[in-house]
């Protein structure tokens, strides 16, 4: 028993002695490796070779989607690091009119009828987006070369030499209009990348929507005015012509009213009238019971004949062939009166015209009425980086899936 285990003792040790040789001379020859060629030596490693085939086996499984991934990076890298903050100032207004007592109904607005704040407010909505106020604003403070500035990022801003049409369609991009019906409330919000310099937008748009919607009011007024106030000088004109028309018939005929000495005239011919017929029952008493030569009946027989022919006379100035007798002096003086009365109706109706449209003008006034004032904005807006980033990261992912999947369908009928 003993001399096994003594003989297993001494075959162990004996192969101790054998394998530590061995094991360190592979050490040895790795150490000598690594101070040769240490390049060759990181190479040839089970670590270096396990990770590269690693990466092939990622790579493979990957493939074109690193380009979804890189493209991914470069919108973090745009939205996170070069894309340049941009600043809102908000405004809300109202358009009203002086008279707006309008109250808008559920069935009225159904069927297509609005107020005529709302219309207004609707024509102003557009006037902001149009190229009028875009045009008038680069005027103003240079909103166009403030859009143009090098020191945003370069797919923000405006480039340099950009044509009208674009600097409209890019002026429209960066303000927001939004009208609420039920509060008739008109929401503006100018878009800057300077927050000063977009509450100076905001407020130059106020400006200049007060003027359109003064002048809208103002130039329908003064039209209405100037309009009444001419046929005010029109009537006035005419009145005064009927007027010296009717003084120059007075002068010309040396008559003050033909109708009052017409009245006159038929008094005295009436007194003639009766003085001849009691002279003429005088006469017949008196030739009853005197001779024809008597001098009592020859002094009646005188006054009947001056009577008579006084009578023919005084009848002849009333009515006759001539153009200067009474009766046609009458009819023309009474046309030139009646003319010179309906100038007068006239000038009076034009005068209360006026005053009617004076009234109206007043209520018909529109202005704005300012429910929020442009404020400094102390934080940006735009972008919405995390908004921006998974928006875009979706959009490309679609792509890729949508190209990968009219790859596939080519492959197919390919093969």
């Amino acid at each position: 028993m003993l001399s096994n285990e003594n003989t297993n003792q001494l075959s162990s040790n004996n192969s101790n002695k054998i394998n530590k040789p061995e094991l360190l001379s592979t050490s040895h020859r790795k150490i000598k490796k690594l101070k040769r060629n240490p390049k060759s030596f990181f190479v040839d490693s089970k670590a270096y070779i396990k990770a590269r085939k690693t990466i092939y086996m990622a790579r493979a499984k990957i493939g074109s989607f690193a380009l979804v991934l890189l493209a991914s990076l470069l919108v973090i890298v745009y939205f996170t690091l070069i894309a340049s903050p941009r600043y809102v100032s908000q405004v809300q207004f109202v358009v009203k009119q002086a008279s707006s007592q309008s109250v808008q109904l559920g069935g009225l607005m159904a069927l297509g009828g609005s107020s005529t704040s709302t219309r207004d407010a609707l024509i102003l909505q557009e006037y902001i987006l149009s190229q009028e106020m875009a045009f008038a604003l680069d005027n103003e403070i240079g909103l166009r070369a403030h859009y143009q500035q090098k020191s945003w990022d370069a797919l923000s801003r405006l480039r340099e030499n950009s044509s009208k049409e674009e600097y409209v369609t890019y002026y429209q991009d960066h303000v927001t209009v939004r009208y609420d019906e039920l509060s008739e409330i008109l929401l503006v919000e100018a878009e800057s990348f300077d927050p000063e310099y977009a509450l100076l937008l905001a407020q130059s748009l106020l400006d200049i929507s007060k003027k359109l919607i003064n002048g809208l009011g103002d130039d329908m007024a003064q039209q209405h005015m100037d309009y009444a106030k001419g046929e005010v000088q029109r009537a006035y004109n005419d009145l005064k012509k009927q007027q010296i028309k009717l003084i120059n018939f007075q002068d010309k005929n040396s008559l003050f009213n033909p109708e009052m000495q017409s009245a006159a005239l038929f008094s005295v011919i009436n007194e003639i009238e009766s003085s001849l017929i009691e002279k003429k029952t005088q006469l017949k008493s008196l030739q009853a019971y005197l001779r024809a030569d008597a001098p009592e009946i020859k002094a009646l027989g005188y006054e009947i004949t001056a009577l008579t022919s006084q009578l023919q006379e005084e009848k002849s100035r009333l009515t006759n062939q001539d153009k200067k007798s009474l009766n046609k002096i009458n009819f023309d003086f009474k046309e030139l009166e009646l003319n010179a009365v309906f100038a007068a109706d006239l000038y009076k109706s034009a005068l209360t015209s006026l005053e009617v449209t004076r009234a109206e003008a007043f209520e018909n006034l529109k202005y704005l009425l300012v429910i929020v004032h442009p404020r400094l904005a102390e934080d940006q807006r735009y972008p919405e980086r995390l908004y921006s980033i998974f928006t875009w990261f979706v959009v490309i992912l679609l792509i890729y899936l949508v190209g990968r999947l009219i790859l596939s369908v080519i492959k197919e009928h390919h093969d």
